[in-house]
């Protein structure tokens, strides 16, 4: 399959932080087909393993599967649903989205509001809060108590659409794009031979506290970890402290990432000639690489990031040349180690 398709299909899929369930079924099947050795735990990570069979040590790479959402709140009189953000959403986006209601089945809904000719000027000027937004589904409040629970998820109702070039967009890029990276990158080196065992995690809950990363890192506790996220692209209204997209993998540097590893994997990159960007964090990353970093008695971590264009919103958009450079960067950097010569930081 074809990183594209991958990410398309991964794209589609529905996940709201804390109901992964639907990425973990998704992702357990394309681990078997990939022969490598499969467990989840209590929290829903996925975790594949592709053991040596002639060195020790622990290799762990991480993408999170959760996306961004919302859940339904309250039911008023007329069938109108009343919902509460899952994670980071901007309520100035909603107005006027469609999304899709996950409820007995799945329901197409619009997020409706007051239309500005039936404003006045200080409904006109103010923001719209989540408690004024409200989802119609066209059901009377019979049928939407029966059909639609109280917790009920709600995603984006976003298609998969390429641009020019190499762009593309939809809902969920983050982090479901740094999924079909590590998923294209262990599918290339399924024949390699390694001196240490390499830890695929897949994550849940980044979008609301980095809680799957924080427990997957205490059980896995690999000599190095690896979180895949995405960071934000360049575009005409913030040129600063950006990364243009097509460039190349983003990587980090801060207190969050461990020294050595990052040079290690930037001297890979510059004697394998493939292009890449550096971001400098002087604290919290926002990522799983934060939660990682801290886990049991400590992990050297580093992040590597796609640039990403209107991040947490359902037009989500990068690269498919990023993508294809950080599976061409994990690949080098894991082949990187002297078979003989295990993990080193």
């Amino acid at each position: 399959m074809n990183l594209v398709k991958r990410i398309e299909e991964l794209c589609k899929l529905c996940g709201v932080s804390g109901f992964e369930h639907n990425l973990s079924v998704y992702l357990e099947n394309k681990l078997k087909e990939l022969n490598l050795k499969i467990y989840s735990d209590s929290m829903g990570n996925i975790i594949g393993v592709k053991k040596s069979k002639i060195g020790s040590g622990k290799v762990m790479l991480e993408a999170h599967i959760d996306e961004i959402g919302l859940m339904v709140k309250s039911i008023d009189k007329n069938g109108f649903l009343l919902v509460v953000p899952v994670g980071g959403i901007d309520s100035r986006i909603l107005c006027g989205s469609s999304v899709i209601v996950h409820g007995q089945k799945d329901y197409v809904g619009v997020i409706g509001a007051k239309p500005p000719h039936l404003m006045d000027k200080e409904e006109y000027d103010e923001i719209l809060g989540f408690e004024n937004l409200y989802i119609d589904v066209g059901m009377t409040r019979e049928d939407a108590v029966a059909n639609i629970p109280l917790g009920t998820t709600v995603t984006f109702h976003s298609d998969f659409v390429q641009l020019k070039g190499s762009q593309c967009f939809s809902k969920a890029m983050d982090d479901r794009a740094a999924v079909a990276v590590l998923l294209e990158c262990i599918d290339k080196m399924k024949d390699t031979e390694l001196g240490y065992d390499l830890y695929i995690c897949f994550s849940v809950q980044e979008e609301v506290g980095m809680r799957g990363a924080n427990i997957v890192s205490y059980s896995v506790n690999p000599d190095i970890a690896i979180a895949i996220d995405v960071t934000h692209a360049s575009t005409p209204d913030e040129p600063k402290g950006t990364f243009k997209c097509g460039v190349g993998p983003v990587i980090c540097k801060g207190p969050n990432i461990h020294k050595s590893v990052c040079e290690r994997f930037i001297k890979v990159l510059q004697r394998e000639q493939i292009p890449f960007e550096i971001e400098v964090e002087g604290g919290n990353t926002g990522t799983d690489a934060w939660a990682i970093q801290t886990a049991k008695a400590g992990i050297p971590t580093m992040l590597v990031s796609l640039p990403l264009k209107y991040m947490h919103t359902p037009v989500e958009t990068l690269s498919i040349t990023d993508c294809e450079h950080t599976v061409e960067a994990l690949c080098a950097f894991l082949k990187s180690f002297d078979r003989t010569e295990g993990v080193l930081c």
